[in-house]
């Protein structure tokens, strides 16, 4: 089992490259700007729609 594990990391440790997990890492900032205020969003539509519905439920 150890052999496998040694031999998947020499294997992608020769595929991926520096410049490769660098564009990943571009990408996933490229997209942190937009992320962001989503999920804000989101949590506050959640929390906002839980707040009227115990008023509600309370009347």
């Amino acid at each position: 089992m150890e052999n496998t594990t040694v031999a998947a990391g020499a294997v992608l440790s020769k595929v991926v490259t520096n410049t490769m997990l660098q564009g990943v890492l571009d990408e996933i900032l490229g997209v942190l700007p937009v992320c962001i205020p989503v999920m804000i969003t989101f949590i506050a539509l959640r929390k906002g729609i839980a707040f009227i519905q115990s008023i509600l439920h309370s009347a």
